[in-house]
């Protein structure tokens, strides 16, 4: 792996701005000194990340995550360090030494000439959709709001008949091999035909926006096969495509939501309406790796299917996959009984910015679907109503909205239903206790690591004083400390959050730094805490003599243990007279 210098590092670290960084995927919201936004790295519902522009960190107080601008994008991203540090130097357009982009995994030569061939295909078929011979093809895309502007947006072009990609593709070196591969030409009995011929074709992209495949679309209307998508490939599979996800992408970020469609018209008319984080699945069979992709992209995933039976029927199931994928989900309501693509060309992109206005929760969506063919006069359906509603209302988190909907249920069949909060049970209740730490240790731990982070001479009295703590992630930490204090004579806290991979170590890190307030080192109040650890050892020590004396052994090692324990009685006494004496 290339290496650069601490140097650099530093130097791109102080020079980005976290809070432009992180604003580039999530909304922030200025709160006094200091940003807040949704945590993206667990299902935050209220904003809980808190950005701090003058200490250049991140801390959610929900999940704990935390970090600095390298830690956040390493994250988010699922990249290395150094690719961290390199897409950080790019927005923030600082010079960097490396190709960041060259460090990703080679492609494998056959994958890359799939997509050279599409893109070759792609620059045929956008070429002749705008030349002199496509006047009606042109004409058609027109009456249907496809203007010249749209159609480079989305690379839209048209596959001509006669098998002239085909000859295109050939003259340009390519095998028929590639061809094949890619689906954009077959073999038949007559030798080699285009796929897409007399289609106006769009393409489609993986996550990187590389060509994958395209869907294409017939202009005779006594062709029974109106849409097309290329079979699948060794780069084409269906059940792991969104469509439109790298264009989609950081509007979803900022947005916090992303719109999921069933079809390619329908998101080129959720971006002729000025919405432009809306992908699709192509077609209403939403799979699992679909939704992973999606719920990289952002926290709320808010499902527009069309509104007849087969849209609503292939809504609760994406939702309810969703919901169970741990996503937030919201439904458009959508009556007319038409496709987004519809709705736009008949009403105006007015019409399809009043409807996403209609955006119900997963629950208000449950009741709806669900009662819609329930027959509110017989006691029996009625009753399976109740059941399956239920079972959605026990899925939610929020005792408020658990208590509303069994309400909103009650209303609506005539039962009598109550909620009750959960309680602890004692058996949770043991369990939490036994893995308790001593609160009063760990808040002295804390105090002696924030000492740390900002004094040398704190550490310098921990080495001599104590040189350990009780908790293991702060123990790591306060080594680390005391290395980087030998290694570079001063203590800083953003290149130690660098140095480490172990996530839990730059949560403590920037949780610390979220506590610590500018002010003098306070010798009286380290050796306090210094004093309380060495109490909580050394009562964990007298309880472990107190248990070895109960055990049968020879009598030298009864009063050899016993010795251990008088000794260890008496300094615990002598910290804990040095204790009430303060």
């Amino acid at each position: 792996m290339p290496r650069i210098s601490e140097e650099e590092i530093n130097e791109i670290r102080s020079k980005a701005d976290i809070v432009d960084i992180i604003g580039r995927y999530v909304p922030l919201e200025k709160k006094g000194k200091e940003y807040r936004g949704r945590c993206p790295f667990h299902n935050d519902h209220d904003p809980s990340m808190n950005v701090s522009r003058d200490l250049q960190i991140y801390k959610c107080f929900s999940c704990g995550a935390g970090g600095n601008v390298f830690t956040f994008v390493q994250n988010y991203e699922k990249v290395s360090f150094i690719e961290a540090v390199g897409k950080v130097a790019s927005i923030s357009g600082i010079p960097f030494s490396l190709d960041y982009q060259s460090l990703e995994k080679p492609e494998d030569p056959r994958i890359s000439r799939l997509h050279k061939v599409l893109e070759e295909t792609i620059r045929f078929t956008t070429y002749q959709l705008e030349g002199r011979d496509c006047l009606i093809q042109r004409e058609y895309l027109e009456k249907r709001g496809l203007d010249s502007e749209v159609r480079k947006h989305f690379e839209i072009g048209y596959n001509p008949d006669q098998d002239k990609l085909y000859r295109f593709l050939h003259a340009k070196g390519y095998t028929d091999s590639d061809m094949t591969g890619c689906n954009v030409a077959r073999l038949a009995n007559d030798g080699m035909h285009d796929v897409f011929y007399d289609r106006i074709t769009f393409p489609i992209h993986d996550v990187k926006g590389k060509p994958i495949g395209f869907s294409a679309r017939t202009l005779d209307p006594q062709n029974p096969s109106k849409y097309i998508n290329t079979n699948e490939t060794e780069i084409f599979k269906k059940g792991n495509i969104v469509y439109n996800y790298h264009r989609a992408r950081l509007a979803a970020r900022r947005s916090a939501k992303v719109y999921v469609c069933e079809g390619v018209t329908d998101v080129i008319a959720f971006y002729k309406a000025g919405i432009e984080n809306a992908v699709c699945t192509l077609g209403t069979a939403c799979t699992e790796n679909q939704l992973k992709l999606i719920k990289e992209m952002t926290l709320k995933i808010v499902f527009c299917y069309d509104g007849d039976d087969p849209g609503q029927a292939a809504t609760w199931k994406a939702a309810k996959l969703a919901r169970q994928m741990g996503c937030e989900v919201g439904i458009v309501v959508n009556k007319t009984k038409k496709d987004p693509d519809e709705i736009i060309r008949e009403g105006g992109k007015e019409a399809l910015q009043e409807m996403i206005q209609n955006e119900v929760s997963w629950m208000e969506f449950v009741i709806a679907y669900l009662s819609k063919d329930t027959n509110m006069n017989n006691y029996s359906e009625k009753r399976e109503l109740v059941d399956k509603v239920r079972k959605e209302i026990d899925t939610l988190q929020d005792d408020i909205e658990k208590k509303y909907f069994t309400d909103r249920l009650s209303e609506l069949t005539g039962f009598h239903l109550d909620y009750e909060p959960q309680r602890l049970m004692p058996a949770e209740t043991v369990r939490i206790a036994k893995n308790h730490v001593p609160k009063g240790s760990r808040k002295a731990e804390e105090q002696i690591l924030k000492m740390m982070l900002n004094h040398s001479s704190a550490i310098r009295i921990f080495e001599e004083k104590l040189g350990f703590l009780n908790v293991p992630v702060n123990q790591t930490l306060a080594m680390m400390i005391v290395d980087n204090m030998h290694s570079y004579g001063v203590i800083q806290p953003m290149r130690l959050i660098d140095e480490t991979d172990d996530q839990e170590l730059k949560n403590l890190i920037t949780g610390l730094l979220a506590q610590t307030k500018e002010e003098d080192f306070d010798e009286k109040a380290f050796n306090g805490a210094i004093r309380k650890v060495r109490i909580t050892v050394l009562e964990n020590e007298a309880d472990a003599y107190k248990q070895q004396l109960t055990m049968e052994m020879n009598p030298e090692s009864k009063e050899l243990i016993f010795n251990k324990y008088s000794n260890c009685l008496r300094e615990l006494r002598r910290y804990i007279d040095e204790e009430n004496s303060q």
